[in-house]
C-alpha cells in the first residue's frame, strides 16, 4: 500500500521538513500522528499565507494546531516569477499542473525556498508550530498529523505551496509570460 501522505515530491518535503526538528522514525509522535491522520482526526484544514491551522482530535480533547512559515513579499516573488519564466522545465512543469523538481533551484536563485529542506533557524524558511497539547514539544502528534494531512491537501492541489509562502495561485501562465516579457524588455539596450 502506498503512502497517502506525500506522494508527490512538495508534499514528502512538507511533512518531513518537520520530521527533521528532533523526530527519528519510529518516534511515537510520528506513529500516532499518522493514526490521527488516517483516522480522520484532522479537521478544518486550512492552508493560508504563512501557516496551516487545523483542529486535532484525539482520546484527551480537540487541540487548535497550527504550523506557520514565513511568506516572501511581492518583490521577492516578482523576482522569483522572473526566474521561473526563464527556466523552461519550470514553465512546462508549472503550465502542466505540477511543481517541477528544479523549482526550488530556480528560486534559490532569487534567495527564495518553497519548502525547506530540514528545520531551519533562518528567518525565511522558519518553520513554528504551536499545538496547547500537554506535549510541549515543537512537533507532537497533532502537528504531524496536521503536517501529513496538509501534505496530502497539497499532493492534490500544488497550488497550495505557493499559496503557503505567500505566492501567487491565480493565472500563473499569464504571470509568467509577463514576466518573462519584462525581462526582456529589461535586457534591451536602449
Amino acid at each position: 500500500m502506498s503512502d497517502p501522505y506525500g506522494r508527490t515530491w512538495w508534499g514528502r518535503k512538507w511533512w518531513r521538513a518537520l520530521e527533521t526538528i528532533g523526530l527519528n522514525y519510529p518516534d511515537q509522535r510520528i506513529v500516532k500522528g499518522r493514526t490521527l491522520a488516517g483516522h480522520a482526526a484532522v479537521t478544518g484544514l486550512s492552508i493560508e499565507p504563512g501557516s496551516v491551522t487545523g483542529r486535532v482530535s484525539d482520546g484527551n480533547g480537540t487541540f487548535a494546531a497550527e504550523i506557520r512559515i514565513p511568506v516572501y513579499n511581492s518583490s521577492a516573488w516578482a523576482a522569483g516569477m522572473t526566474a521561473l519564466s526563464l527556466s523552461p522545465s519550470c514553465v512546462a512543469g508549472l503550465l502542466a499542473g505540477r511543481l517541477p523538481k528544479r523549482i526550488d533551484d530556480v528560486l534559490a536563485e532569487t534567495g527564495m525556498r518553497l519548502l525547506p529542506k530540514k528545520f531551519v533557524t533562518e528567518d525565511h524558511n522558519r518553520i513554528t508550530t504551536s499545538c496547547p497539547c500537554a506535549d510541549n514539544r515543537e512537533v507532537c502528534a497533532h502537528i504531524m498529523a496536521l503536517a501529513l494531512v496538509s501534505a496530502a491537501k497539497m499532493d492534490d492541489d500544488p497550488w497550495l505551496v505557493l499559496l503557503l509562502r505567500g505566492g501567487p495561485t491565480r493565472d500563473l501562465a499569464g504571470r509568467l509570460r509577463a514576466a518573462r516579457l519584462a525581462s526582456m524588455d529589461a535586457a534591451q539596450p536602449v
